[in-house]
């Protein structure tokens, strides 16, 4: 039974490695942190019937399969794709600015006005998802700067 388990533990690991990274959910996670979980419970319930490596097999499966579906449901967020996308826009405009140089300039009190006009200066393109929007808003960059970083 023990060498199951090393099999089954091996199985969850290769499976956290390869589909944690490229997954744009947390399906992976989901299903090692889930058969973690149900391993554990069904070791103590299954002991108690005196079936612990049942037990066990069985709350590996079925933990597994719930963490998965619990783990599709759940997106990771895009700042990944965000950094991608400013790193492309760069190399294409040199004068590009990032969204943190943005914020740099609003937290040191430079108007609305001077950073919209340093937008337009350096041609600056911006791809802003919605956590990117929320970003700004949280670090108090004016709206109206955020309206010309979309586009508006």
């Amino acid at each position: 039974m023990k060498r199951i388990m090393a099999v089954i533990s091996s199985v969850f690991l290769v499976a956290a490695v390869l589909g944690c990274q490229s997954n744009k959910t947390r399906v992976a996670e989901g299903s090692v942190i889930g058969g973690v979980l149900g391993a554990a419970a069904g070791g103590i319930i299954g002991h108690q019937s005196g079936h612990a490596g049942e037990g066990v097999a069985i709350g590996v499966a079925a933990g597994a399969l719930t963490g998965a579906l619990i783990g599709s449901q759940i997106k990771k967020p895009a700042q990944a794709d965000t950094a991608q996308t400013t790193q492309s826009q760069q190399q294409n405009n040199p004068n590009q600015m990032t969204v943190q140089q943005v914020v740099d300039l609003s937290k040191q009190g430079v108007s609305e006005v001077a950073i919209i006009d340093k937008l337009k200066e350096s041609n600056s393109k911006f791809t802003l998802t919605q956590a990117d929007v929320d970003y700004l808003k949280q670090e108090k960059v004016s709206q109206g700067v955020i309206d010309v970083m979309s586009g508006k």
